[in-house]
């Protein structure tokens, strides 16, 4: 299984949650591809959205999509 990409949700907005950090963005999916590419990652929109989060690109970050388990888009995890 692929990961998903920005081509793959058909949603209007993209929301992003971190508990952890108390951070929450809503962001346009047109103007997301448009900037990054629409075969852009949704693992890669997460280490670019979370800059200058000490815990960006490790595994303790806790950055999410809760708009791809709305649209049951699942990103599987690593073992």
């Amino acid at each position: 299984m692929s990961l998903p990409t920005l081509q793959d949700f058909r949603g209007e907005k993209i929301d992003m949650v971190c508990d952890r950090c108390d951070r929450y963005g809503e962001y346009d999916r047109k103007a997301l591809v448009k900037k990054l590419g629409a075969k852009t990652q949704f693992v890669e929109l997460r280490r670019i959205m979370a800059i200058g989060c000490d815990r960006r690109g490790t595994d303790k970050c806790e950055a999410r999509f809760p708009c791809l388990l709305q649209a049951n888009i699942l990103i599987e995890r690593r073992k």
